[in-house]
């Protein structure tokens, strides 16, 4: 007999009953005909090109706001740089209660178009082997068609709204997130007023953990940040007469030997366990009752956890090496050389700490120290929260096969900077893909089957009704 002891296995969730005002709004929809123009609009989306850099999001924006001129919904533009901006727009409630906010960005990452499917590159905007291509399909000009039409037939029907629903459509995510830093200073947030917010972060995974089952994986925190650069200061000189010892370049590889010895303490955050809870109710049998118990997990699960790098990262801080720069010529010892490092911080972690952790690991090394490019704390959103449960509920609804639950993102977005405005932040987008498609994200072939186009507006129409609908 397996001895499960530890957390109490997590009670069967009950599921809920659609309210009477969601089933009337979406009841009112051909959703086969607007998932096709949901289609259209992704692949014209997709062949507005924003790559970031430069981002000339100003070319999203005039897009966006040509689709609201037509449906009568007011937005204005916030300027961020020459080229560059943001949107907002709002459907107006009666103010019952705070604003819900949809969010994506405009700006997508660069693309190897010669890496892709001939006809179906970074800005085609391809309709093809049934699915929408592009950079951005997936990250996240996909999150916002649905968005921008799910905002549409809130107009188009005229449904009572407790809540103003505000569409933000923001630049230079994949950067620097100027564009949400602009909307986080106060006198742009005041404005705008949202308590919730709706964004990236999670998505569907089909046979993500188990063959047959789907996870749709609702991000709750976000892992925090610290971008460093270990710099090595050093005699330059001729590259005919070594002296290592004085000079950066093994200065550099003496401390980035340091950097490797770093030993990560593992643990799990509570959104690890709930999840993994949630997928154990849905399997079942001995390996669910192993899923939902804190203790069944570490010690009969965690070896598995560990052995894949995504959910790895989950249990740990990390120090990825992602870069080094300095020489120019192979004849030439520069004086300063240095080394890029992406660090990851769990809840708990403060940057502050993580770098001095890392400082003591290179204090022995001369000429050598850490620059910080960028930092931020981890923060998160209340599982024990309305939009929570409604966007679990509707990610799920009628598919046995399938379960939702939260997640701790490993990478950071916007909403890390709007929850310390006091904003609950979800990340979750839509759409339910095979991990082979998920992957394409910031890769190569990057599409959102169509199917999934439909289906995505109708499970965000019903979230965004079931919160900010007048029951």
């Amino acid at each position: 007999m397996l001895w499960l002891g530890g957390a109490a296995l997590a009670a069967p969730a009950e599921v809920p009953e659609v309210p009477a005002h969601v089933e009337a709004a979406r009841s009112r929809v051909d959703w086969a005909i607007a998932g096709r123009e949901a289609v259209g609009v992704l692949s014209d989306y997709l062949r507005v090109d924003t790559r970031n850099p430069p981002g000339d999001e100003d070319r999203g924006v005039a897009f966006l706001g040509e689709l609201l001129d037509r449906e009568g919904i007011p937005w204005e533009r916030l300027e961020l740089a020459p080229g560059r901006a943001s949107l907002v727009a709002r459907v107006e409630g009666s103010g019952a209660a705070p604003p819900l906010c949809l969010m994506h960005h405009i700006d997508v990452v660069d693309a190897e178009a010669d890496k892709w499917p001939a006809g179906q590159g970074p800005l085609s905007g391809a309709v093809a082997d049934g699915a929408v291509w592009g950079r951005g399909a997936l990250d996240m000009k996909g999150m916002g068609v649905l968005e921008v039409l799910t905002a549409a037939w809130l107009r188009r029907l005229e449904v009572p709204l407790d809540r103003d629903v505000v569409l933000l459509a923001v630049a230079d995510e994949e950067v620097d997130n100027l564009g949400a830093r602009q909307l986080a200073e106060p006198e742009v947030w005041a404005r705008i007023g949202c308590d919730h917010l709706i964004n990236e972060g999670g998505i569907g995974i089909r046979d993500a953990l188990f063959e047959g089952q789907a996870v749709h994986a609702i991000s709750v925190a976000e892992k925090g940040v610290l971008w460093v650069d270990l710099v090595a200061q050093g005699r330059a000189g001729h590259g005919s007469v070594p002296e290592p010892e004085e000079e950066a370049p093994s200065r550099l590889l003496a401390a980035m030997d340091r950097m490797a010895r770093y030993k990560p303490r593992y643990r799990a955050d509570d959104a690890v366990y709930e999840l993994l809870a949630r997928v154990g109710e849905q399997k079942g049998g001995l390996t669910g009752a192993v899923l939902r118990s804190r203790l069944g997990v570490r010690t009969l699960a965690w070896g598995k956890l560990k052995a894949n790098p995504t959910t790895r990262a989950t249990l740990h801080d990390t120090v990825h090496l992602t870069g080094m720069a300095g020489g120019s010529a192979p004849n030439v010892v520069p004086s300063e050389v240095s080394a890029t490092y992406d660090c990851r911080l769990l809840p708990g972690t403060a940057p502050e700490a993580q770098l001095a952790r890392l400082q003591r690991l290179i204090r022995k090394e001369e000429g050598v120290s850490l620059r910080v490019r960028s930092q931020e704390s981890a923060n998160g959103s209340a599982i024990d929260d309305p939009l929570y449960r409604i966007l679990a509920q509707y990610a799920v609804e009628g598919r046995p096969d399938a379960v939702a639950g939260p997640l701790l993102s490993v990478g950071f977005t916007d909403s890390i900077l709007l929850r310390p405005l006091g904003v609950a932040a979800y990340g979750y987008v839509p759409f339910e893909v095979s991990p082979e498609v998920a992957e394409t994200m910031h890769g190569h072939g990057e599409r959102v089957p169509v199917d999934q186009v439909e289906e995505g507006l109708r499970r965000l129409f019903s979230m965004v009704v079931a919160f900010a609908g007048t029951p």
